[in-house]
């Protein structure tokens, strides 16, 4: 039940994010150029856009990991709960890509769904091991988890053999860590 929860708590992270994500995109269109015509969709291709977009969508995943998640999370279920609200987080961004009727590659859409669940794992650690009431936690895992998805983002820009590579390198790098991380989270708790 749990999961369940945290799925629907992901997908209200993700629109959360959406909200915010759409005052900054009309915000910061009236203030740059309002006489320019820019879909928010040609927003999410302005490279300060794409960090600007990972930080808001990593801080509102961890306001739903470190306030109602870490209530009934213990032990090994912090991750696996945080995962389902990374699974929600993608959900909603693949609702999405279909309304946008432009379906991508079974690839792409399986990249995307690493990012949010990888670092939604991450963050779900972070906040299982450290005091997730600390300035220094939320420093540490969002700058984690910023890290993976701005530049899996920014990677995307121009997609060409060497960002495929990175690309799997990050994505990679991301699932071996919350493997690991989901070994070890029991005696990383037991010292603590």
């Amino acid at each position: 039940m749990a999961q369940i929860e945290s799925i629907f708590w992901g997908i209200i992270a993700a629109l959360g994010a959406l909200v915010v994500e759409l005052v900054f995109f009309i915000g910061s269109s009236i203030y740059a150029n309002p006489l320019a015509e820019i879909s928010f969709s040609q927003f999410f291709i302005i490279p300060q856009f794409i960090i600007v977009a990972a930080c808001i969508e990593e801080v509102f995943k961890y306001i739903v990991i470190s306030k109602i998640i870490d209530r009934f999370s213990f032990e090994k279920s912090y991750i696996i709960n945080s995962l389902f609200v990374g699974l929600g987080f993608f959900g909603v961004e693949m609702a999405l890509i279909l309304m946008s009727k432009n379906l991508p590659e079974i690839q792409f859409l399986i990249e995307i769904a690493i990012v949010h669940l990888g670092t939604a794992g991450l963050i779900g650690y972070f906040v299982a091991t450290k005091n997730p009431k600390k300035i220094t936690t939320f420093l540490l895992s969002i700058i984690f988890a910023i890290a993976f998805h701005a530049s899996y983002n920014l990677l995307l820009l121009k997609r060409e053999h060497i960002q495929n590579y990175l690309i799997f390198a990050i994505l990679g790098i991301l699932v071996l860590f919350n493997i690991a991380n989901f070994f070890r989270i029991n005696s990383k708790l037991a010292q603590g």
